[in-house]
This record gives C-alpha cells, structure tokens and sequence, in this order.
C-alpha cells in the first residue's frame, strides 16, 4: 500500500534530500503519513493523493532526473498540483533569489499541463567537495579561487519546517 503523500526529490549532493526528509518529518508531526523517496525510486503515482516534489538548481538548471520524472509521470502529475521546493541561492541575497524564481519558472515553463499547488525556493548548500558530476571535475584542476571558496549551507531549517506545517495544513484540509 502507497502512502497518499509522497515526497520525491532529486539530489547530487545530498542536501535536497536532507531537506526533503525534514518535510517529511514535519508532515508526519503534523498527523500525515508521508513516503520519502528520491525521484529514481518512483516506479508510479498511482494511489497517491498529494505530491511534494523537490530539487535543486545548478547553474540555473533543474537537474536531470528532475526532467526525467516529469516525462515518466507526466500523466500522473496532470492530475495532481504537487507543491514544489527548489533549492537554490547559496548567499542571503534577495536578488539571488529572486534570479532563482525566475530560473526555476523558465525551468518548469516546458511542463505548461503542470499546474503546481506552489513554487517554494529555499536557501541551498555550497561545498566545492560535495559538487556533483560533472562540476566535481573542477576540484581536480589546479584552480587555487576554486580550493579558497568557503562552504556555505544558507538552509533555514525553522523556514523549512514553517513551510512544510503549511502544506501540511493545506493537504488536511483538502482531504
């Protein structure tokens, strides 16, 4: 039996997942049953009533698993307006995230039949030593700018788990 909340996620680093398994977490405090699983695991949405996708930006662009879910479940998804949190800025900058809005709307405006319920977009996580393929080739070359870049995790965890409480009420009230 499916849980009727799914969270699904795409990661290369980990640090969307790591927010995805606090939304989950936050759900299930909330008195929901969520499923948590990354959005490779996804074999259908049948027998779910309410999706909480979530994925990060690199260099403006959603990843590729992220497009690839969208053409697995495209028909699945037109039923649902799954809400969405798009990991992105790395600096507390309202232009850096005002630039990642944008980003992620050019970004889902190929899916014009997907009609989320919401776009969130959170503060992300920087660490040239968890750069995911192929940016990771960058640490092997002699960059010295690249090896003085400070790791910075801007996540707002309370700003997670407020958002989070909100879906949550959301999906109670339309159950």
């Amino acid at each position: 039996m499916t849980a009727p909340v799914l969270v699904s996620y795409a990661t290369r680093s980990g640090s969307t997942g790591e927010v995805a398994e606090a939304v989950g977490a936050t759900l299930q405090s909330e008195g929901l049953a969520p499923e948590v699983l990354p959005m490779h695991a996804v074999e259908s949405l049948t027998g779910r009533s309410f999706l909480i996708l979530g994925a990060p930006l690199y260099i403006g662009r959603l990843p590729k698993e992220f497009h690839q879910f969208m053409a697995l479940h495209g028909e699945g998804l037109r039923r649902l307006r799954p809400w969405l949190f798009i990991l992105g800025p790395t600096r507390t900058v309202p232009a850096d995230f005002e630039a990642a809005r944008r980003q992620a709307a050019r970004q889902l405006e190929r899916y014009d039949w997907l009609q989320p319920a919401e776009v969130h977009v959170l503060g992300g996580r920087f660490d040239v030593r968890r750069m995911p393929k192929p940016f990771n080739l960058l640490t092997r070359l002699p960059l010295p700018a690249l090896d003085k870049m400070p790791v910075t995790d801007i996540r707002d965890w309370v700003e997670i788990r407020a958002w989070a409480r909100s879906v949550a009420l959301q999906i109670k009230s339309a159950a």
